[in-house]
């Protein structure tokens, strides 16, 4: 491996030209198998050529430079130091640049300073209609249970399936889910959400992490580039990355001291800029002030946008706190129905829940005693066993007996008897607030005008 000089750039092309790899004219990223040339690099065979070889492929497809470096900065060989490779590998680039292989640093640098009738004015691009800008810094914050998961997960399943927000258009495109706290809970739940709008999993371009990342730990997020990169190598930039939750993913510092959470703010606007995203991330609300996001107020000012997410009984509630550049739109209301995520090697269903949208700017839903809402989710999660879907066309149903079976595994009450008093008056109250209907002891959830439904 020498890492002191590199080798003539005409020479090297001619042995390239000469096996069909690459054309100073033309070239061909299917021509050269990265894979071989990689194992060929480590193996130290060639490892100058091959290196070359992948380094002139990532110049033609018009990576910058600190992409190409997180890509070949595994290629540092046993004796080396990654800053001897970075430094043989800048060479490498500005070599293929020189050779024309790919677009120069300078053509894509931007003056410092421009006239303001020079610069080209452009109106709001969305990724999620009139919600989320792309390209900006985004985030969704409420206490412990109010259901903000499962709204960035239905934000990140509708982006990675180009299904619409609840009549919010999107973006389709890759998403990121850096899910530092219930990973196994974050897959079932997507699992439900494909499930409801009859999705495959594998109709959804989404990727979750293995664990949290420590986006101030050099390590961990060097690490987080090095995947992404490779994920845009073949799918492309992602639209956008979530950080659920930013306690987990933070890292080793401090979000309530003004300079760790400085720091956080800078790394993430590096990590949008570097893959061209949206971030959204997911926060707890503050201990002793549940208006705003916990810890360090200088996240709050870095945000372009904001929202509070509430849950009052079953009731979720999604609020605009910020709108850096635009009208704050009206808050959205969900509720959280029971979905079959799928099945366990048994055939026992794995049930989750997914958010049903009741509308924008809508009063307050009918309150439930506490029977009355085991009631509902019983019928629903009998509706889910039963493998319905919730379409406005065939609304759920099923038997008397079904429901009252599930309502009776999930009341707590001591005897049979108790629990048939308790779900036969909740059963008739919720007839006669108008939330079921009921014929020939098959009972139907009525499609409620916004804001009724429980």
């Amino acid at each position: 491996m020498t890492l002191n000089k590199i080798e003539d750039w005409d020479n090297i092309l001619d042995q390239l030209e000469n096996t069909s790899l690459i054309s100073k004219e033309k070239f061909s990223i299917k021509s050269l198998d990265r894979n071989e040339a990689t194992v060929c690099a480590l193996a130290n065979n060639e490892w100058h050529n091959k290196t070359l070889q992948l380094t002139a492929s990532y110049v033609r497809m018009g990576l910058n430079d600190n992409e190409i470096h997180r890509l070949t900065n595994h290629l540092t060989l046993e004796g080396y130091k990654t800053e001897e490779t970075k430094a043989e590998v800048q060479k490498m680039i500005d070599g293929a640049r020189e050779k024309n292989f790919g677009p120069s640093n300078k053509d894509h640098k931007e003056p410092l300073l421009q006239h303001i009738a020079n610069i080209e004015l452009k109106p709001t691009e969305w990724l999620v209609e009139n919600l989320i800008e792309k390209g900006s810094l985004s985030q969704i914050f409420g206490e412990s249970g109010s259901g903000k998961s499962f709204v960035a997960i239905d934000l990140s399943c509708a982006i990675a399936s180009g299904k619409d927000f609840h009549g919010h258009a999107v973006v389709n495109g890759p998403v990121i889910y850096i899910a530092g706290e219930g990973r196994n809970g974050s897959i079932r739940r997507m699992g439900a959400w494909a499930k409801k709008y009859s999705l495959k999993l594998s109709d959804i371009n989404i990727y979750i992490s293995r664990t949290a990342v420590g986006i101030q730990n050099d390590t961990e997020l060097s690490n987080l580039k090095n995947h992404l990169a490779e994920l845009v190598m073949e799918f492309g930039y992602p639209n956008l990355i979530v950080l659920d939750t930013l306690a987990r993913n933070f890292g080793n510092a401090n979000e309530n001291d003004t300079k760790d959470m400085s720091n956080f703010v800078a790394e993430l606007d590096h990590l949008k800029d570097e893959f061209n995203c949206t971030i959204l991330i997911v926060h707890h609300s503050g201990h002793k002030d549940n208006k705003r996001g916990r810890g360090s107020s200088v996240l709050y000012g870095a945000l372009d946008s904001e929202y509070k997410v509430t849950k009052v009984d079953d009731r979720i509630k999604m609020r605009c706190t910020k709108m850096k550049d635009d009208t704050e739109p009206d808050p959205m209301h969900f509720y959280l129905i029971p979905e079959k995520a799928g099945k366990e090697k048994n055939g026992t269903p794995i049930i989750s829940a997914v958010l049903e949208y009741r509308g924008e700017g809508v009063t307050e839903s009918v309150r439930l005693t506490t029977s009355e809402k085991l009631a509902v989710r019983s019928f629903h999660e009998a509706v889910a066993e039963l493998n319905q879907f919730h379409l406005n066309l065939n609304p759920p149903n099923v038997e008397l007996e079904k429901w009252r079976d599930k309502y009776y595994k999930n009341s707590t009450q001591e005897n049979r008897d108790s629990k048939r008093k308790a779900f036969n008056r909740a059963r008739l109250s919720l007839v006669n607030k108008g939330i079921f209907s009921v014929e020939h002891d098959i009972y139907t959830l009525i499609k409620q005008d916004i804001g009724t439904c429980p």
